[in-house]
């Protein structure tokens, strides 16, 4: 067995709106070899992970995937559910999966969900040597430690437990987040509306406020002078200072580092200068200036402010040990370490306790090290401070706090500046009133974990990370700027032009990535391909935009997954037979499925504009939670006709030629089409309806229907506005059309636009990808041959895994058997030679069509012919 290809679908996709992993495998022989004819096999797999007999498969019980192993199933599926299986296993929530045959025996595309890309990945490859132990012979199958390691990778790079409440938060608000990096930045909210949370510091955030919290000297003397009770306390940089502040202040004391996070290097409660002594003396490899502060008795809380508010409070109970009379302290905390709920730093609900200096030095205060055997039934606190990351424990007291309190907290997050903070308060009753005598504020904390507050250790969870998200965007539409995403097969690339155009205005910035490139205000910042995800981000990651205009392929779908989750306007231009047979899509029905994604993600407040005129494109409104609006060329067509009797809105072509908007039963005449430069005189259909629909999705973006007039009368179809879409030339005598057309759906909306023009021979430039079908290949010749005098044969640069001559020789021969003769389909390789060749044989009167790839070769071939270097 072996992998061939790895696809990561991070957003909506063909199978799932979740994250999915894509991975196409070669089962080799295993082909031949059903889990019904493998010996033992069943039975040992099911052995290693039990778990497995709780999966439903398709059958849809419990059990139903054993019983599909024991009727007999391939590799490829049973690959699926162990890696499904490792992950749950793992305390991962994964469920769905699918897998598909391929084309050719022996491979398999074999799907599943995935929360981490790393152990989502090592699950398939865990699953596959697991499976390989087993062929191999082996009766006994540990999977305990492929089961680690998926933790293992899960925990260690997925998101950590404040930013992932704030992820989960925002995904819950429908608002758009990214996780940036492999750290915890991530941005909330897309183009002109976008916003940054790194942990739980806010791109609100002062960063002076920051600073301030980060000096705990500082914030005391901040806090002080506006009258909060802080402990008295000075900085000391000598063992000198630190005894003459201690006589100066009296015991109990608490010292710390003067910048540490965290409560690393806190120590409280020192008792006497000898305690003091040994603390000093343990930390002073580790720290070069202390606080010495005053010592309150009483119970350490959290605090936890956002947006002057108090959202959550918490109890802190400092990490101790039970001794049990024969194993020393170390052991014990190991042991400790072992509990299920706690992890590495903040992996998990409670951090493992340290051993390390800190924990020596607390104990050296005590008398004791980490060494010592404490007696049985013994309680020893083994670090100086309660914080969650050294260890300790949370317990909700969010409803117990006193409403002075309350008013403390947000005082203080106030005086501080910070919009988010955790407050670390002493006292010995949370409940009761402010006294000022008992009671004081320790630290103030910019960026405070929230973990302790989702998962407390008693009491109720406090959705912190709701809070954080409400607070940077009261709503969905705060945070997301309108997204129109354009799919199907042709016109996508005109349609997203017109959209782009119609919405472009002074004061607004339109990002559109489409076909030929990315484009913010209608300047080029990326060029080449530009319809998949990645391009599409880079429009949503535009702090400067207002508007994204995305055209959406197929390819980009199949890659990657969309984008976006959701977006305001979907708009379907039709579904025709183009590049079956790549990637599991093998069928039209599977086509239109995966173009049927774009209506299934438009929001319910949102529009799913359709053309009427493509049967499969119409069906697709049962499928969307947006407002359906039909487009059609024909007024006639049930779907207008319903759309209009029942006051809905639609976009269409009367009988007269002109286009009419329909909404609450009244119609509304805009424009004739003649009239209109992208319909080429009326004579373009395709056109035609590519504007219809672009004019339906910019008018629900407010787009006034005046300004539609005017801009749709300004949309002219040359190389600067559409370039490479029916951009005609006239030159010599002769007329040069130039399209992208690459499919027969395409190919034939150029030939029935130009059928009515004057012209003596028609000579078609025509090229195939090579990842096409044989069959596909040989239908652009025979459409070509069936509308054109003379081709002439090019290939592209790229020819996608096929022999130099091979796709050229498919399309002449194809050619041949439509009764042309070889002078009359000649093969020229190159591009730009076959628009020289073209030229050659091309006389005044003539029509030349160029369906070109590269539209730098067309470039080329027109300054050619400007500086009369081709005759």
């Amino acid at each position: 067995m072996r992998i061939n290809r790895v696809r990561y679908l991070k957003g909506p996709n063909y199978f799932s709106y979740k994250p999915t992993m894509f991975i196409e495998v070669d089962i080799e022989d295993l082909e031949f070899q059903p889990s019904d004819t493998i010996l033992g096999f069943n039975e040992t797999l099911v052995k290693a992970l039990p778990g497995l007999e709780k999966h439903t498969c398709s059958i849809g019980y419990e059990g139903g995937f054993v019983e599909r192993l024991n009727r007999g199933t391939w590799m490829g599926h049973i690959l699926e559910h162990v890696a499904i299986e490792l992950q749950t296993a793992a305390g991962i929530d994964v469920k769905r999966g699918k897998t598909i045959t391929g084309e050719k025996p022996g491979i398999y595309y074999v799907t599943y969900s995935y929360k981490e890309a790393k152990s989502g990945l090592y699950s398939f490859e865990a699953a596959m040597e697991i499976a390989g132990r087993i062929l191999k012979g082996e009766k006994a199958i540990n999977a305990g430690h492929y089961i680690d390691q998926v933790a293992d990778l899960y925990f260690k790079h997925k998101l950590g437990p404040s930013t992932e409440a704030i992820y989960d938060a925002a995904t819950q608000a429908k608002v758009p987040v990214q996780r940036i990096g492999e750290d915890s930045l991530l941005r909330l909210g897309t183009g002109s509306r976008q916003k940054f949370v790194q942990a739980t510091i806010s791109s609100q955030t002062s960063n002076i406020a920051v600073e301030n919290s980060c000096d705990k000297q500082l914030t005391k003397e901040i806090l002080k002078s506006c009258g909060l009770p802080v402990p008295e306390g000075k900085v000391a940089t000598s063992m000198e200072e630190i005894f003459e502040m201690a006589a100066r202040l009296g015991f109990p004391l608490v010292i710390k580092p003067l910048n540490g996070r965290q409560g690393q290097g806190v120590i409280t409660n020192i008792k006497n200068k000898d305690e003091l002594f040994n603390v000093v003396n343990c930390l002073e490899q580790h720290v070069d200036k202390y606080i010495l502060e005053r010592y309150y008795e009483g119970n350490d809380y959290r605090l936890l402010v956002v947006d002057d508010s108090l959202i959550a409070a918490s109890l802190r109970v400092p990490p101790f040990i039970i001794g049990n009379g024969k194993d020393t302290i170390q052991t014990l905390i190991k042991e400790e370490n072992k509990n299920p709920l706690r992890g590495d730093g903040h992996e998990k609900a409670m951090s493992k306790i340290p051993l390390n200096h800190i924990v020596s030095c607390y104990l050296e205060k005590l008398d004791l090290t980490l060494h010592s055997v404490p007696d049985k039934g013994k309680i020893i606190q083994v670090v100086g401070n309660a914080n969650l990351s050294t260890g300790g424990k949370a317990i909700d007291v969010t409803d117990q706090v006193h409403p002075t309190i309350k008013n403390i907290a947000v005082t203080a997050a106030k005086a501080i500046g910070l919009d988010i903070a955790g407050i670390d308060f002493i006292c010995k009753d949370i409940s009761k009133p402010f006294n000022n005598v008992e009671m004081a504020i320790i630290e103030i904390n910019a960026a405070p974990g929230i973990r302790m507050h989702h998962f407390p250790s008693e009491g109720k969870k406090r959705d912190v990370g709701k809070a954080i998200v409400d607070y940077l965007f009261r709503s969905r539409e705060e945070s997301a700027i309108p997204i129109i995403s354009v799919t199907g097969t042709n016109g996508k690339t005109t349609t997203a032009r017109l959209i782009n155009h119609f919405l472009s205005k002074e004061g607004v910035t339109v990002g559109m990535a489409n076909s030929d490139g990315v484009y913010i205000n209608n300047v080029s910042v990326d060029e080449g391909d530009c319809s998949g995800p990645v391009s599409a981000r880079k429009i949503l990651s535009n702090p400067a935009v207002d508007f994204a205009v995305l055209e959406t392929a197929r390819g980009g779908i199949l890659r990657e997954g969309l984008a976006f989750q959701q977006c305001e306007v979907g708009v379907v231009t039709n579904v025709t037979e183009d590049h079956l047979g790549i990637d599991g899509i093998d069928t039209f029905e599977q086509l239109v499925k995966l173009k049927r994604l774009i209506p299934e993600v438009v929001m319910e407040d949102g529009f799913c504009i359709l053309n009427a005129d493509d049967e499969n494109v119409a069906k697709m409104a049962d499928y969307s939670n947006g407002q359906i609006i039909y487009t059609s060329i024909d007024q006639e067509n049930p779907n207008i006709r319903k759309a209009i009797s029942g006051k809905m809105r639609a976009w269409f072509v009367d009988d007269s030629g002109w286009i009419v908007y329909a909404s609450q039963g009244i119609l509304l005449r805009i424009l004739p089409c003649k009239e209109i430069p992208i319909t080429i005189g009326g004579s373009a259909r395709h056109n035609i309806s590519n504007l219809l629909q672009a004019m339906a999705a910019a008018y629900t973006q407010g787009v006034p229907l005046n300004e539609l007039k005017q801009k749709a009368l300004s949309f002219t179809p040359d190389a600067d506005l559409s370039k490479g879409r029916f951009n005609k030339q006239e030159m010599k005598g002769r007329t040069i059309i130039v399209d992208y057309a690459h499919n027969v759906a395409g190919m034939e909306a150029i030939y029935d636009t130009v059928s009515d023009f004057d012209k003596k021979r028609v000579i078609t430039v025509l090229a195939s990808p090579g990842d096409r079908k044989d069959e596909d290949i040989k239908n652009m010749a025979y459409t070509a041959a069936g509308h054109t005098d003379l081709i002439v044969i090019k290939e592209d640069d790229d020819l996608r895994d096929r022999e130099q001559y091979e796709v050229a020789n498919i399309i002449q021969a194809a050619c041949l058997e439509k009764d042309m003769i070889k002078q009359q389909a000649v093969v020229v390789l190159n591009e730009l030679d076959a628009f020289k060749k073209a030229w050659e044989l091309s006389e005044p009167g003539d029509m030349l069509l160029f369906f070109y790839t590269d539209f730098d070769y067309v470039n080329e071939f027109f300054e050619l012919v400007g500086k009369h270097q081709l005759q």
